[in-house]
This record gives C-alpha cells, sequence and structure tokens, in this order.
C-alpha cells in the first residue's frame, strides 16, 4: 500500500459512523461482546468506505512500520532470521527456517520483536481514535503459532511435538514470554480495548493438529496470554481461518472473547451460533472463499449477508455479533463492486432500508 492511501485510510478510519443518542462505537462495541443488548450490530468497514465503529491499530500500523526488510531478488530476511519470498500479496511465503532444527534453539537470538518509535505511534492513533469514541483494537506482534511455523517449518513443527517436545516447549515459553511483556506494555497506557491476534489453526476439513496436542503444548501458554490479557482491562480478539469447530470448546474454555472468522460458511451459520450463542462473539465477514467467486450473483451476496444477520442476532443472544467486510480485497481477488455491494447491503439491512 503506497503512503498516500495508508493516509487516506487512516483518515477515513477515524471518521464517526451514525449511533444511536448518548452512545458512543466503543460502547455499542463494547455491548455486542458482553452480550449487553447492543442498539444495532457493531461493523467495521475496509475501503469503500474505510470505516466503522472499530479502530484496527494493526491494520494502520503495518504501513507505518520502521525498520522494514530490504529486498533481493524477490526475497527478504525478517528480523527473525526467516526468510520470505514476496508475492505481492497481504502474506509473504517463508521459505528458509532458521529453527527448522530445535537443536539450534540454545544459540538463537531472539530479535527485539517491537522497533523503536512503534509504541509512540500506536498511542499517538489511539489517542485520535479514543477522541472520535472508537473501539480500538493492538495488535499482537508476536503471533505465537503462526511465528512457530515461520520460524521451523510446518512440517517440522507437525513433528516436534513427538521428536523435541521439550525444546518445542521451551520455544513456546519464550513467545508467549514476549507476547506478554507487549501486552503489559499495552496495559499500562490505558488506551486500548482490545489485543488482536492472528493465528490461523484449521485446514479445510479439520485442525491442523490432534486437539489433545493442542491442549498439552499450547493451550497453557495461550491461558496465560488471556489471562494477562484481561488483567490488562482489554478483550482478547482470536483470528482464526478454516474448520476449527473441535477447537472452539478450547477457546470459549480459555475465556476468548471474540473470534475473528473469514470462513463461516465453512462451518454453517447456524453451527457456529448454536455452538458460541453467549458464550463468545463473533466478528465475521461474509466468507472469503465464497463471495470472490465469479459465478456469485449480486443476489446471493445480499441473501447471504441478510442470512448472516439474521442467525447470529438473535435476540436471545442479547449481542454477540460484529460485521467485518474482508481489509484487503485485492489479496482474495474481490472487486470494488462488490466489495460496495457487501457494505451497502449490511448497512441498509441494519437500518431497516
Amino acid at each position: 500500500m503506497k503512503l498516500g492511501l495508508a493516509v487516506q485510510s487512516l483518515y477515513n478510519s477515524l471518521k464517526k459512523v451514525p449511533t444511536p443518542k448518548s452512545i458512543t462505537s466503543n460502547e455499542i462495541v463494547r455491548k455486542a461482546i458482553e452480550f449487553d443488548k447492543p442498539p444495532r450490530i457493531p461493523y467495521c468497514m475496509f475501503f469503500h468506505p474505510t470505516r466503522g465503529d472499530i479502530f484496527d491499530i494493526g491494520f494502520i500500523g503495518k504501513w507505518l512500520r520502521p525498520n522494514k526488510p530490504k529486498f533481493k531478488n524477490g526475497f527478504y530476511f525478517d528480523e527473525w532470521g526467516v526468510k520470505w519470498q514476496v508475492t505481492g500479496r497481504w502474506w509473504d511465503t517463508a521459505v528458509e527456517h532458521p529453527l527448522a532444527d530445535l537443536r539450534v534453539l540454545q544459540d538463537y537470538q531472539f530479535p527485539r520483536i517491537v522497533p523503536r518509535g512503534m509504541y509512540p505511534v500506536f498511542r499517538t492513533l489511539a489517542r485520535l481514535a479514543r477522541r472520535k469514541g472508537k473501539y480500538i483494537v493492538v495488535p499482537n506482534l508476536v503471533d505465537m503459532y503462526e511465528r512457530m511455523r515461520a520460524l521451523m517449518g510446518f512440517e517440522e513443527l507437525m513433528v516436534a511435538p513427538y521428536k523435541q517436545p521439550n525444546l518445542l516447549e521451551e520455544l513456546l515459553d519464550h513467545l508467549a514470554n514476549m507476547t506478554i511483556e507487549i501486552i503489559e506494555k499495552y496495559g499500562k497506557t490505558d488506551l486500548f480495548d482490545a489485543f488482536m491476534t492472528w493465528e490461523d489453526w484449521g485446514l479445510q476439513t479439520s485442525l491442523q493438529m490432534k486437539i489433545e496436542t493442542f491442549r498439552q503444548f499450547y493451550k497453557p501458554r495461550y491461558k496465560r496470554i488471556i489471562d494477562t490479557t484481561h488483567s490488562n482491562d482489554m478483550h482478547f480478539i482470536w483470528h482464526c481461518c478454516g474448520y476449527i469447530m473441535d477447537l472452539i470448546p478450547e477457546m470459549i474454555d480459555l475465556g476468548v472473547d471474540v473470534i475473528q472468522i473469514d470462513q463461516p460458511r465453512l462451518m454453517g451459520h447456524q453451527e457456529l451460533i448454536d455452538q458460541l450463542g453467549r458464550k463468545m462473539c463473533m466478528w465475521n465477514c461474509v466468507d472469503i472463499q465464497w463471495s470472490n467467486r465469479s459465478e456469485r450473483t449480486e443476489e446471493e451476496i445480499c441473501t447471504e449477508i441478510k442470512e448472516m444477520i439474521q442467525t447470529y442476532n438473535v435476540p436471545k443472544y442479547s449481542g454477540g455479533f460484529i460485521f467485518r467486510n474482508y481489509p484487503d480485497p485485492e489479496d482474495i481477488s474481490i472487486s470494488k463492486d462488490r466489495q460496495i455491494l457487501i457494505n451497502r447491503t449490511f448497512l441498509d439491512f441494519i437500518n431497516g432500508k
């Protein structure tokens, strides 16, 4: 994204959106998350227009972050020592993994994950958004499970619980500690409403590993992270793609406040609300692997949005649903016209048009 577009997105993101009298966007989002009868469904739109109740610092901060890597022939190394191939999309591809063999862990130099100047940037953005009454989401700069895949490679990560369990736990503890340190620094500012992590655990038909493995190695570390988030007066938001029905009960048990899903059709709207009603808030967009297909008609898109709203926004749950439009439409090859259609259909429906 060019700097000019980033600045324009920042400007649009800070614009106020219509709210009922005597209530802010921040309060509407909180009521949805806490099942406290929000006066309408909160929403977060990206592009065409870029605005909503939520101000996502991670989205804006991604383009303002210092210490950007140096590229050579379409590749670069990040601060973790991972070599990436540039894809031209939202996510690049890791091609070399410094911890593919965990026996080198004792000699590995962990980076300073927060570049100098990053916290002041986040604080400045948060103060601007606070004046506009926004609900402010701050990013996880570690993303423990995603970081493990980049550092080790997917295959080595899958076999590590059996081949190198002790070293795997040592690495997990270190990454969890780094995450907790970031959360505590965020908490000291008293400016952020939620801490958001981006960690995908699902394939298209199942989780990436047995749920027992998650419980043994990962759940205790997530518990520490989520408890620290709550003790610093922030909600915990977890973006998680793929088929994750087996993971949802674990998330509820851990105390996750919001699950952000980009593929709700993969699991089914009714199945999701049956699992999550009054237990965990959903922040969903129209399924990104369904809505971007050229054969989908405008009528089908509109019907899908209305079905989502009618299924999730049931009065007996008193909240628990936030609407989202996907933040990077080019990455999923969805047209500007379709983005506008999704935004307009949602806003018209909640406004009774």
